[in-house]
């Protein structure tokens, strides 16, 4: 059984899936407070937003080093595509997390409002999704047993 078979079998190394597990509880913490603050217009909600994204773009970081390592070292093998798609999402998670973090440091309402909100949204769909294709079968063949 090689390298790659093993792998899409048994998901992503746990350190690996440790540091994705961050983004998506960061950036999903993050939609909910700015709800929480287009509810209550309390600014501390804006604060605690500008945190959970600045916290979730730190282990975004890390987990787009670890797929791009990933995608670098398995240079040939039945997941390169899985690979390559998930390397994909989560750089876009940190660009679109990144410009919500400038979006975030504005002041008062216009940090939120509907544009912060549509970035948290997205950026929480595509943690979301970086963590389905890590942990299932998604984009990758099946290799002979």
């Amino acid at each position: 059984m090689t390298a790659d078979a093993l792998h899409a079998r048994s998901g992503p190394h746990p350190l690996h899936a440790i540091l994705l597990g961050f983004p998506i509880a960061l950036f999903s913490a993050n939609l909910v407070t700015d709800i929480a603050y287009l509810r209550t217009e309390e600014i501390q909600w804006t604060n605690f937003s500008a945190w959970l994204n600045a916290g979730g773009l730190v282990f975004g970081g890390l987990v787009l080093l670890w797929a791009l390592a990933s995608l670098l070292l398995g240079l040939s093998g039945p997941i390169r595509l899985r690979r390559l798609v998930y390397a994909g999402i989560v750089a876009l998670m940190c660009v679109i997390g990144l410009i919500n973090a400038f979006q975030h440091s504005r002041d008062g309402w216009s940090s939120v409002g509907t544009f912060g909100l549509l970035l948290s949204i997205v950026t929480v769909i595509l943690a979301l999704a970086a963590g389905v294709i890590a942990h299932t079968r998604l984009f990758s063949r099946e290799v002979a047993r």
